[in-house]
């Protein structure tokens, strides 16, 4: 409010010869904040009680706002009885502009409304779409009506899906933006990656909001859930191609990982299946990439994303068959602040052929493991699970070892599940090569890292 609004509001009340007054109390009946649209009218409604709490009745209350609209009187002042209920109402009818101003109901105590008066044709519906967002993953948006840099409250917004090349569904149809100026909607994403845009309405204003699928639409970190806590599945996406992990236990609850390097899409593009191979090497603190074995496979598994609530993993290994419910596990808070995009699969280049780390990102959050090898050549694998950014381009965090239940041809038993705190891991990143600096069992040592080519 401008300085002369403010004094004229002062002034005008400072010479009002109020008389006195039983009310002690008084209550809005009308939410604090309000927006009126220029030749509208709202109704602003104040309870006056007495020092017993009792409604004070047949109150004079005047109201009155700082020239930016009129009472039924045809002034910016007008005195109201309180009824029975100890309530006084006026209506408010707001000049055809863009305001923002006070409208104050006073009665020796007083209750004082917060009013954006404003033109209609000037508001804009307005959102902003989080990334990344993941088909088959709802997302939730902030949606306001904005005129100028002030979001309208009490504005009734409704949203729609407009397809594209993929879709999505939106709930509610409609929502208020209330006393704080936003309205929520969740938006449910199908389980096609591409394109399509989140429609908003504010009276006759429309504006649309663009929505992509990445093209790396199923790269994440997949688990059955808490209920087999303890081993999961990464999946790194490059085009059509998927590199995915098992991170699982073998017979005796030490940690091994099966490693699907790529694989075929089906006809309907629905479910990709690959090898499966177990391979050997050397300890990850002296490695010998001559020492690799990488075998025959040990299998194959498909992974099915038909329906992306209840994505499939099956597999066959030596022998056994199995199937696994799996979704995306969530380990990352919604942060739009931004940030470098480090999600992918990074090696040691072809010096160092045979492990790698599965980097996951959601938002700024990074889920870690490491595939290598232990001391007798075995596959092994070490999990960061969270972490923190030291700098813009460094994350670190405490990796762990872990051991649980056997994963082939058994139910598997979460109680099992034991990890150990073994060393940390610093990961430094600059486009498309980084450094991996690791303290581990007290061995130490950097090794230069970069995206995995696949």
């Amino acid at each position: 409010m401008s300085f002369i609004r403010r004094m004229f509001l002062v002034l005008t009340l400072a010479g009002v010869p109020w008389a006195a007054h039983a009310a002690a109390n008084a209550q809005p009946l009308t939410p604090l904040n309000q927006s009126v649209a220029g030749n509208e009218s709202q109704d602003f409604a104040v309870r006056f009680l007495d020092a017993q709490g009792r409604p004070s009745v047949g109150e004079s209350v005047r109201f009155a706002n700082d020239a930016c609209g009129l009472f039924p009187n045809g002034q910016t002042q007008m005195n109201v009885t309180t009824d029975a209920n100890g309530v006084a109402t006026a209506r408010f009818t707001a000049f055809p502009q863009g305001i923002t101003c006070w409208l104050i109901a006073n009665a020796g105590v007083q209750v004082q409304f917060f009013v954006i008066t404003y033109v209609p044709a000037f508001v804009a519906p307005s959102t902003t779409i989080p990334a990344p967002v993941v088909p088959g993953r709802p997302f939730t948006i902030s949606a306001s009506a904005l005129y100028g840099t002030f979001r309208l409250y009490n504005a009734d917004i409704s949203a729609r899906i407009v397809p594209g090349t993929s879709s999505a569904t939106i709930s509610p149809a409609s929502a208020n933006t209330g006393q704080g100026g936003t309205a929520q909607f969740t938006v449910t994403p199908d389980a096609r990656p591409g394109n399509y845009q989140v429609e908003l309405q504010f009276r006759d204003r429309i504006q649309r909001f663009a929505v992509n699928a990445p093209a790396n639409a199923w790269q994440d970190m997949w688990w059955a859930g808490p209920d087999e806590n303890g081993w999961g599945m990464s999946v790194v996406q490059h085009g059509e191609v998927l590199f995915s992990v098992i991170y699982a236990y073998d017979s005796g609850g030490k940690p091994i990982w099966y490693v699907m390097p790529g694989g075929t899409w089906n006809a309907a593009h629905t479910a990709y299946s690959g090898p499966l191979y177990v391979p050997h090497g050397s300890p990850f603190s002296a490695y010998d990439a001559a020492r690799l074995v990488a075998g025959d496979p040990v299998g194959q598994a498909t992974i099915d994303f038909t329906d992306p609530a209840n994505v499939a993993l099956s597999y066959t290994i030596a022998g056994v068959q199995g199937r696994k419910s799996i979704a995306r596990q969530p380990f990352g808070a919604v942060d739009a602040s931004g940030g470098i995009d480090v999600g992918d699969m990074w090696w040691g280049g072809p010096q160092q052929d045979g492990w790698g780390i599965a980097v996951l990102q959601q938002y700024r959050s990074l889920f870690v493991v490491w595939f290598t090898y232990d001391a007798t050549g075995a596959p092994t694998w070490l999990v960061v699970p969270s972490g923190l950014w030291t700098d813009a381009q460094t994350w670190e965090g405490r990796a762990y070892r872990t051991a649980g239940s056997p994963w082939l041809g058994r139910t598997y038993d979460k109680s099992l599940l034991a990890d150990t705190d073994v060393g940390l891991v610093r990961l430094h990143f600059a486009g498309d090569t980084g450094t991996l600096d690791y303290t581990i069992d007290g061995r130490s040592g950097t090794i230069p890292l970069s995206r995995q080519p696949f």
